[in-house]
């Protein structure tokens, strides 16, 4: 039985200047809201200082309720229980389709104008993703649900970070061989085996070549890599081609790709090089393995593991043991396509649910508007003036060596940082009409001396100057459609969507059996396995196809194909 933990956190907002903790004159109207995420953080301590501060200047608190065990079952009850906070973490249409969400389009419109600034770029594919459509997919009344939290851009972007999909590997392994060039999947296994044998154990524990994350709903990473081993970017479930001028959508599960992807895993476990745990580790277990620093390689998101895990090397000094990401394919003649341009996280970020009076919504939108303000987003990003960041002798923002590693420590980061909140909620990204951003880390002096000598030796091997740049210095414009995981079919929309969905979840059911079959069983047994999986995956996936074509035409037609 799961734990629901509620713990009140401070929390506001100031409309004076950057870095004054005492700005607003007058203590505000108290609003507690209470809020379900599915972060997997600690609850915030009552001295957090950023908390504090949005306390004393807004009146705001937060109770928070923060995912123990399986979401799918957590949000279940709290959809059949009604017992629903004022806000939810939204990353599906679970919420919505059951009609747990307030429509925030005509209260965004009336009250909340810099929200409205800050979407004008998504503001059309927001109302797309959220309206109720016809059969054919046209919108018959439009409504937005949830505020997108990463990807859209207010000024000029300011890519340096790079968090999306990739064969991430240990920067000790490179540094060990000269810093290679890695592109395809057999180097990648091959220079991973080499370092495994040379260093069986990391600080005495048995090092683990590498691992998947299977557990939960973070399972896509088991299924997911023949899509970019193929070309392809992150569509999600398929792949989206041009065939005699009509855009086709595929599924990545049952085709050439899929078959050449396992059957290479299957011969990298039969080497050794796969932890058999992958497939019964649960995520707390998988990311520990991460944090020892015994992990050469993995593929996956790299936002998924570098809050905590990787923060927790970087506190202990292991820097060798952080990861760079790569960017590899099956063979050199495949040209990769990793790295995405910016765009909106639709369908994510805070929704307000129905049980939220109508009132007290307002009051959260207009502290959003207020949160969005760049001179907040500095003070909830760079802390305050005088005690986080300084000005040097050009008058620039900046900090000292001890303040970047204090914003780089868990322990630090927890007592100084309203990250529960931020991570979740709108944010200004790329370059501001100030000339700052929103993180530090991204002004370019800040950058240049934030970065540690582990990632400045890496860099100079390969002549790029970002882990963006190692990635793709020039990734392609995203297509007009793109992506198409913003497309996946909810049960609770009924009709065709439905059994699309039932459909889902069902080739999910079935992915999870037969795949880490496939990858740990006997070389003489994979095409047996695999054709029993395919035909077990097929009438699902028909459907599926069926149903995100019909998505991918309506896509193509209000935001256009191809965009090079």
């Amino acid at each position: 039985m799961k734990k629901i933990m509620l713990v009140a956190a401070a929390a506001v907002l100031a409309l004076s200047l950057v870095g004054c903790k005492g700005g607003a004159s007058g203590k505000k109207d108290a609003l507690n809201i209470s809020v379900f995420t599915i972060q997997q953080r600690e609850q915030p301590p009552a001295d957090n200082k950023a908390y504090k501060w949005i306390e004393e200047n807004f009146g705001v608190t937060f109770s928070w309720d923060i995912l123990v065990g399986d979401k799918d079952q957590k949000i279940g009850v709290l959809i059949a229980s009604g017992d629903l906070p004022d806000l939810v973490e939204v990353d599906s249409e679970k919420f919505q389709g059951a009609g747990c969400l307030r429509d925030l389009k005509p209260l965004l419109e009336k009250y909340a104008p810099n929200l409205m600034k800050h979407y004008s770029s998504a503001w059309k594919k927001m109302i797309d993703q959220d309206s109720e459509k016809d059969a054919n997919g046209n919108i018959v009344k439009e409504h937005i649900y949830s505020l997108p939290n990463y990807g859209v851009i207010d000024g000029i972007p300011s890519d340096t970070y790079y968090n999306q999909n990739g064969w991430w590997i240990q920067k000790a392994v490179l540094k060990e061989f000269g810093y290679p060039k890695v592109k395809t999947i057999d180097q990648y296994f091959d220079l991973i085996e080499a370092y495994y044998k040379k260093y069986p154990t990391i600080d005495g524990a048995p090092t683990i070549p590498f691992n998947i994350i299977t557990a939960d709903w973070e399972a896509f990473d088991l299924w997911n890599p023949p899509n970019f081993l193929a070309g392809y970017p992150n569509d999600g479930n398929g792949h989206v081609t041009l065939e005699n001028g009509k855009y086709v959508y595929t599924d990545n599960f049952a085709d050439e790709n899929a078959h050449r992807w396992f059957k290479l895993a299957n011969g990298y476990f039969q080497r050794g090089l796969i932890d058999p745990a992958s497939f019964t580790d649960n995520r707390d277990q998988y990311y520990a393995k991460i944090a020892q620093g015994r992990v050469l390689g993995m593929f996956i998101q790299g936002w998924q593991f570098m809050g905590e895990p990787e923060q927790t090397l970087w506190t202990a000094g292991k820097d060798e043991r952080t990861y760079a990401p790569l960017a590899i394919t099956f063979d050199e003649s495949i040209k990769p396509h990793y790295r995405d341009q910016s765009l909106p996280n639709l369908q994510r970020g805070y929704g307000i649910t129905v049980k939220c009076p109508e009132d007290k919504a307002i009051k959260i939108l207009q502290f959003m508007d207020k949160m969005i303000l760049e001179e907040n987003q500095r003070v909830l990003y760079w802390g305050f003036e005088g005690e986080d960041w300084q000005k040097d002798a050009q008058g620039r923002p900046s900090r000292t060596e001890k303040q970047r590693a204090d914003q780089k420590d868990p322990n630090w980061i927890q007592k100084n940082r309203a990250t529960l909140w931020t991570e979740e909620a709108p944010k200004l990204e790329g370059t501001l009409p100030s000339g700052y951003t929103r993180q530090m880390d991204d002004l370019a002096w800040e950058y240049a001396l934030a970065q540690k000598q582990v990632d400045l030796d890496l860099w100079a091997a390969y002549g790029v100057g970002s882990y963006a740049e190692f990635v793709d210095a020039n990734p392609p414009k995203n297509a007009g459609w793109y992506p198409m995981w913003q497309c996946n079919p909810s049960a609770e929309n009924g009709g065709f969507e439905e059994e699309a969905a039932v459909a889902m979840a069902g080739f999910e059911t079935i992915q999870r059996k037969y795949l880490p079959q496939m990858i740990m069983g006997k070389p003489a047994d994979f095409e047996k396995t695999w054709n029993e999986y395919c035909s077990l995956l097929k009438p699902l996936t028909e459907k599926y196809n069926k149903f995100m074509q019909q998505q991918l035409d309506h896509r193509v037609e209000a935001f256009g194909g191809f965009q090079d």
